[in-house]
């Protein structure tokens, strides 16, 4: 896997411009920003023996409870929806969340610089249709709301399997929901029906690594302001204008 360590926009920026010609303009590239470069590729379920046992407890547990306060609420096995609501609402789920902006990955990766000032950030670059290939899935990016996908998110409602094809494998899947905050992270995903780290499968021309070193995150979060990459362009809503606003006045 290629690292790299950038201590500008202009060379973030123009490093991916560098894998962006290597892989050709068809050729998607997805962001994710970390606040803290040493922790690995896997969805926050992953991240506790005690948090994979209870999965399907939780989902099962958000789902009767969330039925009854959602207004116009989906189907039962419209699994893709309610693990998309939970992964919104901060709960643990089997996916991880991606951008197809590197800026908008830079903001999660620095927004909370101020609680980690000793901490290196980071901003991983996946080619979405080579993992995708190399899983077996073809080059296409499914919708979250495909059958496969939801058949990999299954196991996270349900006991047993329907599809062995799909056991140890890891899915990337654009976000198909009427949201507008999705819509302004231009967010898409993995689907982990695996054990393994990402970095474990992905190969060097699959997967890259940009370290934002920590005497930088400050700089990089007030270069996105300049920008117009704020907490109210991330976060479209009314308490997170309210924050911006405060801020900027001073108030």
């Amino acid at each position: 896997m290629i690292t790299i360590d950038v201590s500008t926009i202009d060379e973030l920026l123009q490093f991916a411009k560098a894998l962006a010609d290597r892989h050709g303009e068809n050729t998607p590239l997805w962001y994710r920003g970390e606040d803290n470069s040493t922790l690995t590729l896997v969805p926050s379920i992953q991240r506790s023996e005690k948090r994979l046992m209870k999965e399907r407890f939780l989902s099962n547990d958000f789902y009767i409870r969330a039925k009854q306060t959602l207004e116009s609420p989906p189907s039962r096995n419209n699994y893709a929806y309610w693990i998309a609501l939970m992964q919104h609402y901060g709960l643990p789920t089997r996916i991880l969340d991606w951008s197809r902006s590197p800026l908008v990955a830079v903001f999660f990766a620095t927004e909370t610089y101020l609680d980690a000032p000793d901490r290196d950030a980071c901003v991983w670059v996946l080619v979405p249709t080579s993992l995708n290939e190399q899983q077996g899935f073809g080059s296409c990016i499914y919708p979250i709301d495909a059958d496969t996908a939801q058949e990999m998110l299954l196991p996270a409602f349900k006991h047993l399997h329907h599809n062995p094809v799909l056991v140890d494998k890891i899915l990337a899947c654009a976000s198909t929901d009427r949201n507008l905050r999705m819509y302004s992270q231009q967010s898409c995903f993995t689907i982990h029906n695996s054990l393994r780290k990402l970095e474990d499968i992905c190969n060097e021309q699959m997967l890259y690594k940009i370290i934002i070193p920590r005497d930088r995150k400050q700089y990089f979060l007030e270069s996105l302001r300049v920008l117009g990459i704020t907490e109210s362009y991330i976060y479209p809503d009314l308490e997170h204008i309210c924050k911006e606003l405060r801020q900027y006045h001073d108030i």
